[in-house]
């Protein structure tokens, strides 16, 4: 059985990670193949390829395939990918997020591969954008859609957008191995003095200008409060400079990059995230099994993956009232802080495991 995922960026994000665990998994008669866009300057590239080429899968690399919208290159990565199929003789093609989705779909069928699935880890038409653009993503998604055998999507939210192709869709929730995860000693606060951690791009998804101006209001009440911001973005600079024009210098820390976020978790209190749309979060997993209550919003699939006064609070998108008044009702409760982490971790242990979404995975592969 020979398989193909086509990926975009050679990186360990969230899409990446979740093709990895399926690699992980495939019985050994299963010879897999991923391809990459050559974009090879990416953070965690070298950890990328290393951990597919673990898993007994050959890496390849796409000259053509770009992240960004270009006819020329997209109809030279779909030829490139036709022509691949074609000569490996690919039984299962699987496609991640919108760009591969698209170009990966049309090519691999095609070329007549027996089976064409397409996983929605996200969607490019949300309330945030303007309509035409909005319209056009949504018509790309859709005729993309008539050529896949199967189509996955990470939530139930997004289901309403396929409805006319309800026989060949389903929900498969992503999942993490937890057993690779660090064991460390969680250190909490029994008091005020409250750690709020945020882990993600600085990008404008993840809104974190949104989340310092939260800061600068729970602040001025909780005066020992602390914000530490973990990722890196195009927002930094914008981050760095609201940090320094409202003295949030002793409130706020920018720590950048990590490739070690277990540290943060295990030494704060509250995990925050002010995204305006998030298909699914990863990043609300690794926080639950810290036994890191969140606050969040209710876009999308979040509300599926963060049960709302159970694991955590959410607040409409842009909310910054109904937002510090949930970090606050969580600062001034430690006992309901304690309670909410633990069953954040029983939740995405039970939940949102890898063995289960490899399971279901594996299942829709083997099906007729």
């Amino acid at each position: 059985m020979k398989i193909l995922h086509v990926q975009v960026l050679p990186k360990l994000s969230g899409v990446q990670r979740v093709s990895l665990e399926i690699f992980k998994s495939l019985p050994p008669e299963y010879d897999k193949t991923v391809m990459f866009s050559n974009e090879t300057d990416c953070g965690s590239f070298d950890e990328c390829v290393r951990e597919f080429e673990a898993t007994g899968a050959k890496v390849i690399f796409s000259d053509n395939l770009k992240r960004e919208i270009s006819p020329l290159c997209d109809f030279r990565a779909m030829k490139e990918i036709y022509r691949l199929c074609r000569k490996e003789g690919f039984d299962i093609v699987h496609t991640n997020s919108t760009k591969p989705g698209i170009v990966g779909r049309i090519a691999a069928r095609c070329a007549r591969v027996p089976k064409v699935v397409h996983t929605v880890h996200g969607l490019a038409f949300h309330r945030f954008i303007c309509f035409p653009r909005w319209q056009f993503y949504w018509a790309c998604e859709m005729a993309a859609s008539v050529f896949s055998h199967k189509i996955t999507i990470v939530n139930r939210y997004y289901q309403k957008y396929f409805k006319w192709f309800r026989k060949k869709t389903s929900t498969i929730y992503n999942g993490l191995d937890f057993s690779k995860f660090p064991q460390l000693e969680l250190r909490r606060s029994t008091d005020k003095k409250v750690r709020i951690l945020f882990v993600g791009r600085l990008d404008m998804q993840k809104n974190p200008m949104m989340l310092l101006r939260v800061a600068r209001k729970v602040c001025d009440v909780y005066p020992e409060t602390v914000f530490t911001f973990v990722g890196d973005g195009e927002y930094m600079q914008q981050c760095r400079d609201f940090v320094a024009e409202n003295k949030l210098d002793t409130n706020v820390e920018l720590v950048g990059w990590s490739d070690n976020p277990a540290q943060y978790y295990a030494s704060h209190d509250i995990f925050a995230m002010t995204s305006i749309y998030e298909a699914f979060g990863l990043i609300f997993l690794e926080a639950g099994f810290y036994e890191l209550p969140s606050v969040a919003t209710t876009v999308e699939g979040i509300p599926e993956v963060v049960a709302d006064g159970v694991t955590g609070f959410l607040s409409e998108p842009n909310d910054e009232d109904s937002f510090v008044r949930n970090i606050v009702t969580l600062i001034e409760n430690p006992e309901m802080r304690k309670k909410m982490g633990v069953a954040a971790k029983k939740r995405v242990t039970e939940q949102f495991s890898a063995g289960k979404m490899v399971e279901q995975y594996i299942s829709l592969y083997q099906a007729k």
